[in-house]
């Protein structure tokens, strides 16, 4: 039993008006601060409370602050900082050196600055038409120059689309006057590469001959790129050629592959759906360089080109016989008549002396010589041919196509299987759309599939952000935790020490105050003499205080009372159930 329950009158000794019994009360826990350092204590913690408070209601009306510059150099950084405060825009300066500033304020705090000329950025070309001071020497202005030149490269690099950052570094050799000892310039470029980005083989010949012509007497062999990763991007000098020859090889492949892939699916998009398609183009690539040279003739094709013909007869005579002299310078001998019948000889005839026996000599034959010469135009064929490297020798394509889907009147979806006719007139969409030749042994599949685990483009929902993240809600979030917190503070600190400081009694909460009002209700109920409803032995014991009834007693009593007086013990027994409830 609780020590409130002890503390009440019995329902016996109500009715019978018999005097209350009662518990002592505890005495009160010595307390462990002085009663002197009291008050100090008290205005101690009311201060702090009321510091605390103070600093939650600033915490809930500090703006929200966005970004407005980052990366900044500390040049920018004070300038950037000199012209906010000008303006009376507050500003936060961070250790990466980024500024931030009230989200409400970036846009304007931009145009203010933008009409100023700012951010400048550190180095470049402006550094030069600033006054560099009295007594710079040579030295220091080379320096500069240099330093200029190479923040001016640095800003032309990042600004290709896959580079977030850049810097270069100059290896200018001071210039000798005798020619055999000058050295040939050099740079390096290093690159901050933007997250899932890389540079192509042209991006990095083009960052190479940028640099390479910016410098005087600068060869591109002397230019080396290199990336975050530690990734060597451009060919040093002297360096064998293949490793970069066979990426470009690859390269070129990869590119043929794409765009074949993307033919297809772009041709049978329209008809199954922009999701529900899939290719897969595999090209065997020549990379090898290819010079031939032929020449061909066509021999039964002979065209008579030119002709020369010479013919040449020549005819033997006597001529001069004998002995040169006497003889020889007579006149020729008259001729003699021939008898009937007889034929003269050749030498007869001619003059010819007659042989010892009379008869005239044989004369020699006649000489007769011909000569043809006939050129022919035979057809000859000379080629030249040179084959550049990619040629493509074989297409392998493999094309996946998902099921046909459509939504019933009931919202439900259906999927429907291509027929053959279907899949064959798309094989032949594909072959049409990649150049198909079968004597190169190019090959085209086309599989109808299910897929598994897609979700369709219009189901998709782009992402919202959050309430919570929206920087609205995170102001009202701050100021209604900041209000909390001190309403908190308040009722839960300051006004406890406010009425301990000031000696105010703790008020009694509800139920101690229905308590006792309760037992004021009960304590008004007239006691009814015991002798008057319980006979003389009840009386007997109510004379003596110190006897207390039994509990027959108590119930004969109550009995008593209830057939005495009903409505005052309703009354009673509602203030029971009350005081249950």
């Amino acid at each position: 039993m609780s020590a409130e329950a002890a503390a009440l009158p019995s329902p016996a000794q109500q009715m019978a008006g018999l005097p209350e019994t009662s518990t002592p009360a505890q005495p009160p826990r010595p307390s462990l601060i002085p009663p002197a350092f009291k008050p100090l204590v008290l205005l101690i913690g009311i201060a702090a409370a009321v510091a605390a408070g103070v600093g939650i209601v600033l915490w809930s009306k500090e703006p929200t602050y966005s970004l407005l510059y980052g990366n900044l150099g500390q040049q920018d950084a004070a300038q950037i900082a000199q012209a906010l405060d000008t303006n009376g825009i507050p500003y936060k300066l961070e250790g990466t050196g980024a500024i931030t500033v009230p989200a409400d304020r970036v846009h304007d705090a931009r145009l203010k600055l933008a009409g100023q000329g700012l951010p400048e950025g550190d180095g470049g070309f402006s550094v030069m038409s600033k006054d560099p001071g009295f007594g710079v020497s040579q030295f220091m202005e080379g320096a500069r120059y240099q330093h200029a030149l190479e923040t001016e490269l640095a800003r032309t690099i990042t600004n290709l689309q896959a580079v977030e950052g850049a810097r270069v570094h100059l290896a200018l050799p001071r210039q000798s006057a005798f020619v055999r000892d000058r050295r040939k310039p050099s740079a390096s470029v290093f690159l901050q590469m933007k997250p899932g980005r890389r540079l192509e083989s042209e991006q990095v010949t083009a960052i190479v001959n940028l640099v390479a012509s910016s410098i005087p007497e600068l060869e591109s062999q002397q230019v080396t790129v290199v990336d975050q990763q530690g990734r060597l991007l451009s060919s040093p000098e002297g360096m064998n050629t293949e490793v970069a020859e066979r990426e470009k090889q690859m390269e070129i492949a990869r590119e043929l592959e794409d765009r074949y892939t993307q033919r297809v699916q772009q041709l049978l998009a329209p008809l199954v759906g922009t999701d529900r398609v899939r290719a897969q183009v595999v090209a065997d690539v020549e990379m090898s360089t290819t010079e031939e040279a032929r020449e061909q003739y066509r021999p039964d094709s002979q065209i008579v080109r030119s002709e020369q013909l010479a013919e040449e007869t020549s005819r033997n005579g006597s001529g001069p016989q004998g002995v040169p002299g006497a003889l020889t310078n007579q006149p020729p001998q008259p001729g003699t008549a021939l008898p009937p019948g007889a034929n003269a000889t050749p030498a007869a005839a001619n003059g010819a002396p007659a042989n010892a026996n009379g008869a005239a000599g044989v004369a020699p034959p006649d000489n007769t010589s011909k000569q043809q010469t006939r050129n022919y135009e035979i057809d000859r064929t000379v080629a030249y041919t040179k084959l550049p490297a990619g040629r493509l020798k074989r297409l392998t394509v493999a094309v996946l196509v998902d099921n046909l889907r459509s939504t019933t009147e009931d919202g439900k979806v259906t999927e429907t299987a291509l027929t053959p006719e279907q899949i064959e007139n798309m094989t032949k969409l594909v072959k049409d759309a990649i150049g198909f030749n079968e004597q190169r042994g190019d090959s085209v599949s086309v599989v109808n599939q299910s897929f598994r685990g897609e979700t369709k483009p219009e189901d998709i929902v782009p992402d919202e952000i959050p309430l919570w993240e929206q920087p609205l809600m995170r102001d009202v979030a701050k100021l209604l935790v900041g209000l909390i917190a001190l309403l908190v503070l308040v009722f839960s600190v300051l006004r406890p020490m406010l009425r301990s400081l000031l000696g105010v009694p703790p008020k009694a909460d509800k139920k101690s105050k229905d308590k006792d009002g309760k037992q004021a209700q009960i304590q008004q109920v007239t006691p009814v003499p015991m002798a008057a409803v319980a006979g003389p032995a009840v009386a007997a014991a109510a004379d003596g205080a110190a006897a207390p009834l039994d509990y027959d007693g108590q119930i004969a009593a109550a009995r008593a009372l209830v057939t005495q007086d009903p409505a005052r013990v309703a009354q009673l027994v509602k203030t029971w159930v009350g005081d249950d409830e």
